[in-house]
């Protein structure tokens, strides 16, 4: 492939996709492209000879009437076998176009296509690997390539092919180096295309480009320089705060709308925390409704407290919106004040790549297409990341055996001597997070680090945002559970790196070496006597808290609480299997430090498969040493007789003892939070658009952990008009969930969603508290006839969290099916959300194990745990999932409820009490609800 080579970008259109069952094509474009240039076009309909089924018709626009004045493919097979012969076949999802099309020129009785062919999914995967989605659409979109009429074979083939000339241009401005080892992957890409990456290189050494501004080689890899994150002040004193409308909108870029909520909520925070002199600075609570522009609104207030020293650490609930207030509010802020903003993003250290460690898993052959892909992606992604986040590509998980290869450990896990050691992203991280102003964190990592943090910036400021999710996190993050054949996995790693039948292990590379044999004889020895405890503490607590209780029926799991003093009483008779346990992970880092002084010894004797097994051996003693760790912290904490912690056990679907779990962690956050979060920091400010579930704010202030004399709370006025931009619609038709079949709820659920949903083609988020649900909902609507011409969405089947969201945020007429943080913190304004479906209200299962024990502590405290604790907390969630809705004071939209308990329950009051006055609410039938939706959306003005 070179500048003469002659690409046929093809797309077709097919009646089904499968050629055995007598699919056929339908329509078929092609454009050919030559030195990056379109140098001619062919489109045609094809007329099929059956008939074309509905679905295809909804989706492509080809009708059966279109098609039957269209031509045979008898009639132009001898038109494109010559078009298409020595050309170089380009498609989106090359294997399925270019084997549907040989298949149709056998059955005329042409001879197959051998000519080269390029998937283009793979190369977008490749080139462009932080791209949320790899749809033809989507790509366009991303590229701002014209694409009218998606599933049109001439559409898509013109769109296919702008976009592999770009792919093209993109592998042309990579690196020498980048190029090489894509090439020495040998990738097993589909078809023809990993020779792409040999013809691009082959140009590149024969006109050479200097590297990119920005690009650096280091020891093999081309990476991207960091950008300074040191402090600039344009000024050299401080500015003065804007207090007043007129100094603000002195300041404001035109683009940017005056709200006089968001503006007193500036000063609020301002005077809290500058004026110290005239009164103490107190713990802020400020309800800050959607719309209002919350992250600005504290943002500036920060900005000019932090402009010639001091940090702000801003915790937020998720990573998506870590990235949102980077990407979007710092950028704003800069727009705004005189002075330099800076913001560093911090998350976990396994969120980031180890550039010495997939430098290493280079040189291994990688039998499994999905790494090779993966290792290809990395590269290209290497010359663009500053960060090294690996949440950037936008993967739907970190499942994949590869990620525990890569991913980073502890910033002290990489040596002084290490090749990247310059260059490590943790390292530029940390360095980045003692100069920024804002330090951007989010809730679980502030619950771990906290003192962390707040010792290395000297008692920052601390904002809290979206601080309705942050006890949950908290408690979340507190909670530590050892699955017991993870540990077992982890066990047989570190066994298989010493000894294995396939692959080189440390006892290959020491085989000449008596005292070193003798040394992995003795650590493999250990591991076979911990494999041995771990089981029968496995077997232990199974049959001591498990055995006698019923096994999980259906696939289910099931939970069992565990009394402290029972479970401490059992470790006591443990003592003999939890000494080698103790003993078991320090022995192994004694052996570890041993090993590396070897290799370290003599470098030069080692070949890269030693030092790789060398880098497998550590990782997964590592892994073993944290994993039981983790187990030990359990077991001590269940010793300390004053402990408020809750222990429980899990049986996994598989229901026998290699399933079981073992978990322990907090029962709730009063008196934790003062004593570990606050105290390393200023004051704290929380804010969020949904703090209180009353006008009563005790519920929130116990939760927070904060002393009453000491807080001081504020709620916002909404700038939005609900009367005309939305309206609440509660169907009265539906079940009584307590009495019903999951089976019959399901067909319930699924019928409401096709007639509400159906009924209007509109951006529809649909909210559910459980994943389960979601998937046997998901299962039904793809099969039903009514969506079939529009993408369903569904958290943990189509894909994570953010994936999803972000897709949905694409849409034109979406279904997302969403639980848990769907309910809260996605912003989807204007027309990308614009009817919502509330399946339930979102009341806790009190049937899990931490509800249970809440439960129990509130009733042994005389109090309710429904009036103190569930309702309360449902009433947030409600408030949270309906703010979903109305984004902007322009959005209109329509929220459906469709749990009749809302209306029929006293609770219900209370509930609808706390939505917004001035939403209107119509009750009806599912049939009558329907009915209101066509009409509000028909109505130009919204109602």
């Amino acid at each position: 492939m070179n500048n003469k080579t002659i690409y046929a970008v093809v797309d077709i259109e097919t009646t089904g996709t499968s050629v055995k069952d007598g699919d056929r094509i339908i329509q078929i474009g092609c454009v050919f492209i030559q030195n990056h240039k379109i140098i001619n076009r062919f489109a045609t309909d094809v007329n099929p000879e059956r008939a074309i089924p509905a679905a295809i018709e909804r989706l492509t626009g080809i009708t059966n009437k279109r098609v039957k004045k269209a031509p045979l493919f008898d009639d132009i097979a001898g038109t494109l076998y010559s078009l298409l012969t020595n050309t170089v076949f380009v498609a989106h999802n090359v294997n399925f176009d270019l084997p549907f099309i040989n298949a149709e020129f056998e059955r005329v009785g042409y001879p197959i296509l051998e000519i080269e062919a390029v998937d283009t999914v793979s190369l977008s995967q490749i080139l462009m690997p932080t791209a949320t989605s790899f749809r033809l659409r989507d790509l366009s979109r991303t590229l701002a390539i014209e694409h009218r009429n998606p599933h049109s074979a001439d559409s898509d083939a013109d769109a296919t092919a702008q976009l592999f000339i770009h792919l093209l241009h993109r592998l042309r401005q990579l690196p020498i180096v980048t190029l090489q080892q894509m090439v020495d992957l040998r990738a097993d890409l589909p078809r023809d295309t990993a020779d792409l990456f040999g013809s691009a290189l082959e140009l590149n050494l024969n006109r050479p480009k200097p590297l990119p501004k920005g690009t650096y080689i280091k020891n093999g890899l081309a990476l991207r320089e960091s950008p300074s994150m040191e402090l600039e002040p344009l000024t050299p004193e401080a500015v003065d705060y804007p207090k007043t409308k007129r100094q603000k909108l002195r300041l404001m870029p035109a683009d940017l709308t005056w709200r006089a909520e968001q503006s007193k909520m500036m000063n609020l925070i301002y005077k809290n925390y500058h004026d110290t002199d005239q009164h103490p600075v107190k713990t802020l609570l400020v309800e800050a409704p959607t719309g209002l522009g919350k992250s600005l609104g504290y943002g500036l207030p920060f900005a000019y407290l932090t402009q010639v020293g001091g940090q702000t650490v801003v915790s937020t609930a998720t990573t998506l919106l870590q990235e949102q207030f980077k990407a979007d509010t710092i950028p704003a802020l800069n727009a705004i004040v005189p002075f330099n903003v800076s913001a560093v993003i911090v998350k976990g250290n396994r969120h980031y790549i180890d550039l010495n460690r997939f430098a290493l898993t280079l040189a291994i052959d990688e039998p499994s297409k999905q790494t090779q892909l993966l290792k290809l992606r990395l590269l290209v992604w290497l010359t663009q990341t500053t960060t090294g986040d690996l949440d950037e590509l936008h993967l739907a998980t970190y499942s994949a055996p590869y990620f525990s290869e890569i991913v980073h450990g502890p910033v002290e896990s990489v040596p002084v001597d290490s090749p990247f050691y310059a260059d490590d992203f943790l390292r530029r991280r940390n360095r980045a997070v003692q100069s920024a102003q804002f330090v951007i964190v989010n809730h679980a990592y502030l619950a771990e680090h906290a003192q962390a943090l707040g010792e290395l910036l000297n008692q920052p400021y601390l904002v809290i945002d979206e601080a309705q999710d942050f006890v949950r996190s908290t408690i979340h993050q507190r909670r530590s559970t050892i699955r017991f054949s993870q540990i077992i996995n982890a066990i047989h790693h570190v066994q298989r790196t010493v000894k294995s039948e396939h692959g080189r292990s440390l006892t290959d590379t020491f085989v000449a070496d008596a005292a070193m044999t003798t040394q992995l004889v003795g650590i493999d020895h250990l591991l076979l006597t911990l494999d041995d405890a771990i089981q029968t503490i496995t077997h232990s607590l199974y049959h001591k808290f498990i055995g006698q209780h019923r096994r999980p029926e259906n696939d289910q799991t099931y939970e069992q609480l565990v009394d402290r003093q029972a479970l401490s009483r059992q470790f006591a008779d443990l003592q003999a299997a939890l000494k080698v346990c103790r003993s078991a992970g320090d022995i192994l880092l004694d052996e570890l430090a041993k090993l590396r002084q070897k290799f370290e010894g003599d470098p030069e004797q080692w070949e890269e498969a030693d030092d790789y097994a060398f880098t497998r051996f550590e990782r997964y003693a590592r892994q073993l040493d944290e994993l039981l760790a983790q187990m030990l912290a359990i077991v001590d904490e269940s010793m300390v007789s004053d402990t408020a912690n809750l222990f429980w056990l899990t049986l996994g679907h598989a229901g026998d003892q290699n399933s079981l779990q073992l978990s322990g962690g907090l029962l709730s956050t009063e008196g934790f939070l003062s004593r570990h979060v606050y105290q390393y920091f200023q004051p704290p400010l929380f804010t969020g658009a949904t703090l209180f579930s009353s006008k009563r704010s005790t519920f929130l202030l116990d939760r927070y952990d904060l002393d009453r004399e000491q807080v001081a709370t504020h709620r916002l006025h909404s700038n939005f008009d609900y009367r005309q931009q939305a309206e609440l619609l509660v169907a009265t038709d539906g079940p009584d969930v307590a009495q019903v079949s999951n089976r019959d709820y399901v067909s319930y659920l699924v019928g409401a969603i096709e007639d509400l949903a159906g009924s209007v083609h509109k951006q529809t988020m649909v909210l559910f508290n459980s994943l389960s649900l979601i998937q046997e909902v998901y299962d039904w609507l793809t099969l039903s006839p009514v969506f079939q011409d529009r993408e369903i969405l569904a958290q943990g089947v189509t894909g994570s969290r953010e994936r999803i969201a972000k897709r949905f945020s694409h849409g034109t007429d979406a279904i997302l099916l969403g639980a848990g943080s769907f309910w809260e913190g996605v912003d989807l304004p204007n027309e990308q959300l614009e009817l919502l479906l509330i399946t339930r209200l979102p009341f806790e299962s009190p049937d899990q194990v931490f509800v249970k024990a809440e439960y129990n502590r509130l009733t042994a405290e005389g109090k309710s745990p429904f009036y103190n604790a569930a309702l309360p907390k449902a009433t947030l969630r409600l408030r949270q999932g309906v703010g979903r809705l109305i984004r902007t004071d322009q959005d209109t939209g329509a929220i459906v409820i469709l749990d009749r308990r809302l209306i029929d329950k006293p609770y219900g009051k209370s509930m609808l009490n706390a939505l917004p006055a001035d939403l209107p609410m119509i009750t009806g039938t599912t049939e009558q609800l329907r009915m209101r939706l066509v009409n509000f959306f028909e109505n130009s003005s919204g109602i």
